[in-house]
């Protein structure tokens, strides 16, 4: 039946879209967290502010430099600078857009998206300041200058003392409270359907989950060989990394799924990621485009909603091979979804979410892919990591990318607020490995680690022949030798 529904796509994929009888369209997705209106927020956010002191307001670009710092040498460890802030270059890609700076001193403020009409609230503490700049009371701190760059905008700034300031606080943790994730999670994949190989894989990686590390190397094609990457880790070490990462980049459809089918055989376990423009059947060039029609995108029937959907589908018939030949998939679409690198994270984070689980119910619902176990990728930017949440229904893995050397221990704790209790969560990026002292020292288990292909593994900048000998023979990481078998 199976193949008979790839042949069927394979069909529907040379017909325009227009003569479709009818038109799909993704399941119902339930509530992900109760959530207040922006408006409403936003009315509730300003009302407070206006009892407050207003200080200033500038253009993209434009810095704050305190001129008169009575207020600030004479104000309580509780009170606070609130900020409004935007960032209004739609190009721009998650990197710091506001520097607050006391006594040489900074807190960088980053996008965690490009969201050009939506304003953010940033509440820094009196108490705050003091802890970056060591003083001991408000009166030794010396300036205070905020910064903005990469298209960032101080959209009003303002001093809130006393009741005014406690005010703001307690509506903040309200508001965070009130927009707690929803969880349902019960340890099972989200897709019931699942085969028996995906249900073995997943009960591997939640029984290591915050045991063990998996280790794991990401392939390049242009190096002579694939195994390039493999073939140096061999030399280097006698193992073979237990994951393989894959992706379907440049439409190597083909060739991915040749190499996930071996790897699987092998012993191992696949991941497999795609750069691709929104057309999904182009590169890396094309998956930093920024022109989707986000309105359209989800409106059941218009040119933009048809295309996508049909578009997506180009890997669906690999995938169903993947699924026939017996071989669970780790799938990572739309990875560093809050970078705002990519186009799938420009469209925002509501946006974002509406696509992940349209991508979701198109592959599970509607084709029946049942090998994919689902991981949630997030970038190393940190941040409202909830809003891109699109529910345990739609996730089984989450984890995040990070190329600062160490465990990343903040990273770790951001995804773990995220994630359901028991969801495995992995670095399924990274350039350094950490080592099993820094994951402990971090506090940050990561379930898996995965290292980026060619100059990331043997240039020696960021891995060294002998520290992944020493990590590739270390009892805390497994390798594909130790992998216990999977398949059944």
């Amino acid at each position: 039946m199976k193949r008979f529904c790839a042949l069927l796509l394979a069909l529907a994929l040379l017909l325009p879209a227009a003569l479709a009888d009818e038109v799909w369209t993704p399941r119902e997705a339930p509530a992900v967290r109760a959530s207040l209106s922006q408006e409403e927020k936003d009315a509730a956010v300003q009302a407070i502010l206006d009892k407050g002191e207003f200080l200033f307001k500038g253009v993209v670009g434009q810095r704050y430099t305190c001129m008169n710092l009575k207020w600030l040498k004479e104000s309580a460890p509780t009170d606070v600078i609130a900020l409004l802030w935007a960032c209004d270059d739609v190009t721009h890609g998650g990197w710091g857009v506001l520097g607050v700076e006391s006594s040489g001193k900074q807190i960088e403020i980053k996008a965690a998206a490009d969201q050009p009409d939506q304003v953010r609230l940033r509440l820094i503490t009196i108490q705050e300041l003091m802890e970056l700049t060591g003083a001991a009371t408000p009166g030794e701190l010396r300036g205070l200058t905020i910064g903005a760059w990469n298209g960032g905008r101080i959209a009003g700034l303002y001093y809130l003392s006393g009741e005014v300031a406690q005010e703001m606080l307690d509506y903040q943790a309200r508001v965070e409270d009130a927009e707690q994730i929803i969880h349902t999670y019960t340890g099972e994949l989200s897709n019931p359907n699942a085969i028996e190989n995906a249900k073995s894989l997943y009960a591997y990686l939640r029984e290591i989950n915050g045991k063990a590390c998996l280790t794991g190397q990401m392939e390049s094609t242009w190096k002579g060989s694939p195994d390039y990457e493999m073939n140096f880790i061999e030399k280097h070490t006698g193992r073979l990394p237990a994951l393989r990462g894959l992706d379907f980049m440049h439409n190597d459809f083909a060739g991915v799924t040749r190499r996930a089918i071996a790897w699987w055989e092998k012993g191992g376990i696949p991941s497999i990621c795609w750069h691709t423009g929104a057309d999904f059947a182009s590169g890396y060039n094309e998956s930093k485009d920024h022109d989707l029609n986000w309105d359209e995108a989800f409106t059941p029937g218009s040119a933009t909603y048809n295309r996508l959907i049909n578009d997506m589908d180009r890997a669906v018939p690999y995938l169903q091979q993947l699924e026939d030949a017996g071989v669970p998939v780790l799938w990572r679409p739309f990875h560093e979804l809050d970078g705002g690198w990519f186009w799938w994270s420009k469209g925002g984070s509501e946006n974002f979410v509406k696509l992940w689980q349209m991508m979701y119910s198109r592959y599970t619902d509607h084709w029946g892919l049942d090998n994919l176990i689902w991981v949630l990728g997030y970038s190393g930017n940190g941040g409202d990591m909830a809003a891109w949440y699109p529910g345990d229904s739609y996730v089984d893995v989450l984890g995040a990318d990070s190329y600062t050397a160490g465990a990343n221990g903040h990273l770790y704790a951001e995804c773990l607020s995220v994630a359901p209790q028991g969801m495995p969560v992995i670095f399924h990026e990274c350039g350094s490995i950490p080592t099993q002292e820094e994951m402990l020292q971090a506090n940050a288990p990561w379930a898996l680690f995965m290292v980026w292909h060619t100059d990331h593994l043997t240039n020696g900048q960021f891995n060294t022949p002998e520290s992944l000998n020493v990590i590739y023979n270390s009892d805390h990481f497994i390798t594909l030798d130790e992998l216990p078998p999977l398949a059944r």
